[in-house]
């Protein structure tokens, strides 16, 4: 098996932004789409641009590691984004996505690969045979971002269907690491438009 092309992780909302969408609907995408891509990359700061995310977010976990979990306020969501980027496990490559979108943000259903390193799995609330090892955590999971009026991100609520969990060990080869995630993601970023 062949190094996946991190580049995937965005081709359902691009073939979504193909679409004719009205102009707060496509913003939401295309907030989506740029959050997606600082986040894998590890550049998290600019998810929380005035632009792109509400002063006071509020996130709602129910996913392997961080179970009935609620974060609340920039500082605390900042944490966990700081956390996953310093831990160099924020590159992750999602598959079918499935997505709506309506004046109140947007709901996902899709399937995400997490790369980690073996020592980075009891992190994740996950256990794997060698701490060394290098791994995809796949995951299926069920997604509804709020937004406001104005497109900014309210908030996360992020659902895990355990039932299909994977933890699946990959040669070193077939490992992206954040710095390659970086190099092959940053020229897909583009600013916002302007909500018309």
């Amino acid at each position: 098996m062949a190094k996946q092309d991190i580049t995937t992780q965005i081709r359902g909302i691009d073939e979504f932004l193909e679409q004719d969408l009205a102009p707060l609907h496509r913003r939401i995408i295309e907030n989506y789409r740029r959050h997606a891509l600082l986040e894998v990359m590890g550049e998290w700061e600019g998810i929380f641009e005035a632009d792109m995310t509400v002063p006071n977010p509020v996130y709602y976990f129910n996913i392997t590691g961080l179970m009935g979990v609620t974060v609340e306020g920039a500082d605390a969501v900042k944490a966990v984004y700081r956390q996953l980027a310093e831990d160099e496990t924020s590159v992750m490559l999602v598959e079918d996505e499935r997505l709506a979108v309506s004046d109140w943000g947007f709901a996902s259903d899709s399937i995400f690969n997490t790369y980690l390193r073996g020592w980075d799995a009891p992190g994740k609330g996950i256990e794997v045979d060698k701490p060394e090892g290098y791994y995809i955590l796949r995951q299926h999971f069920a997604m509804i971002w709020p937004y406001d009026d104005q497109a900014h991100l309210v908030g996360e609520r992020v659902y895990e269907n355990l039932a299909l969990q994977e933890v699946i060990e990959i040669p070193e080869e077939e490992y992206i690491t954040l710095a390659e995630a970086k190099t092959v993601l940053k020229p897909l970023l583009r600013p916002l438009t302007e909500l018309v």
